[in-house]
Parts: C-alpha cells; sequence; structure tokens
C-alpha cells in the first residue's frame, strides 16, 4: 500500500489498526532489507538520512523520530546499503557496519553530527557539493512515496473530499 502511494494513516484506517503498528512494520522489515551491491569497489558514496517531519521545519519536531539512512552511488545509480530506525548515531553505525565488506575511497555526507562521529575522518567529504545527487534522489523518493512527503508538497486531502469519505 505504501509503495502505491497510500500514508501510514491511510494503511493503518484500512487495516484497522494504529498507525504505530504500521511504523513499527515498516521500521521492522527496512532493519531486515539487505541489498547486494553490483561492485566491491566505489570511488564515492554519498550517504544521507531521508525522513519526514511534523508542523514546520525550523521546529525539527521529527515524526516518530524515524529515519532511512542510505548510501548511494552515483555512477551507477545504485543504492548500496540501507538502514531503517531511529535517526541516531547507532543507525549510522548499522549502515557502516553494511558497507564493511566493499571498498570505498570517499564517504560524502551533509555536516550530521553522527556521520562525523561514525565514519573515518580521513575518508570522510561533508559538505552540501558532495551531496547533491542524493539530495535529487531524497526528492524522487518523496514525490513517489506519500509518507515521505513534506508538509509543504503534500496537503491534506480538501474538506469536501474528507467530508465524504
Amino acid at each position: 500500500m505504501l509503495v502505491h502511494g497510500s500514508g501510514v494513516t491511510d494503511i493503518a484506517k484500512v487495516l484497522s489498526v494504529s498507525k504505530g503498528c504500521v511504523i513499527r512494520t515498516l521500521v521492522k522489515t527496512g532493519t531486515q532489507v539487505n541489498l547486494k551491491s553490483s561492485k566491491k569497489y566505489y570511488h564515492k558514496v554519498q550517504i544521507d538520512e531521508l525522513h519526514s517531519f511534523v508542523g514546520k521545519k525550523e521546529k525539527k519536531v521529527w515524526t516518530v523520530r524515524r529515519a532511512i539512512i542510505y548510501a548511494y552511488d552515483a555512477e551507477t545509480d545504485e543504492i548500496i546499503a540501507v538502514t531503517a530506525g531511529k535517526r541516531s548515531k547507532k543507525q549510522v553505525k548499522d549502515l557502516f557496519k553494511r558497507l564493511n565488506d566493499l571498498t570505498i575511497d570517499w564517504f560524502c555526507t551533509d555536516n550530521w553530527k553522527a556521520f562525523k562521529e561514525v565514519l573515518p575522518y580521513e575518508r570522510h567529504l561533508i559538505g552540501k557539493q558532495f551531496t547533491k545527487t542524493i539530495e535529487g534522489v531524497n526528492t524522487s523518493l518523496r514525490n513517489s512515496c506519500k509518507r515521505l512527503n513534506r508538509r509543504t508538497t503534500a496537503r491534506a486531502a480538501p474538506k469536501f473530499l474528507k467530508e465524504s469519505l
């Protein structure tokens, strides 16, 4: 249902379960995903977290403090590792562990503290100029997955539509 554009609230309503149950199921499934990369060597890998928020971005009230953290290779246009869970240093460690079998020259991230603490300093490039491609992937994922849409791009259903449901 999520893949076809239904949000967590819609899924919970259709299945007659709580929103928390839907989110826990998504996170549990996300932690079990184990991708097989196409190569053993990558020159530059971009890493970013993808999450949604409630209300205004400036308030940083993160939705259940959950995130998808993933590694992306722009050359092959592939997601090479992914983890889901709390937006935390522990999740970054889990992602780094999933990349252990690969040879990676450079890890490219934004300035999030957890990335700085986990990734090796001598192979870590920090800055928006190194993460432009993965930010574009985030936008594509948000557009295809209603749950990840930001409030500014995904409005609630109009009042007349809600009343007819």
